[in-house]
């Protein structure tokens, strides 16, 4: 996985979020030091870590690895529109049934 490109995709969400990076760290219980290393690509995550950034940011793992939804046109009608904005939770469990009719699909 690319650090880099990880920290990136934190930094680019935490931003449409419009939170600063202390504000991040406080969600997650972590020093501004840590997220600023994270969004740098200099820092390395745990996986509670990334949980826990997922949850304060209400986005998957697969967001922040990946940078982009499974698939983005649905993710725009689905993810992005304010009016419709899904919890923490109902965005993992979409990206499950979404892996799932994927491989049913293949």
């Amino acid at each position: 996985m690319n650090l880099k490109q990880i920290g990136q995709n934190v930094k680019k969400i935490r931003e449409e979020m419009h939170l600063t990076q202390a504000q991040l760290a406080e969600l997650v219980n972590l020093s501004n030091n840590h997220i600023s290393h994270i969004e740098c690509g200099t820092g390395k995550m745990s996986l509670k870590t990334l949980l826990a950034i997922c949850k304060a940011l209400e986005t998957t793992p697969n967001d922040i690895l990946l940078g982009e939804y499974l698939y983005p046109n649905l993710a725009d009608k689905l993810f992005d529109n304010p009016s419709n904005r899904l919890s923490f939770n109902d965005k993992v469990l979409l990206q499950q049934i979404y892996q799932l009719l994927g491989d049913r699909k293949k």
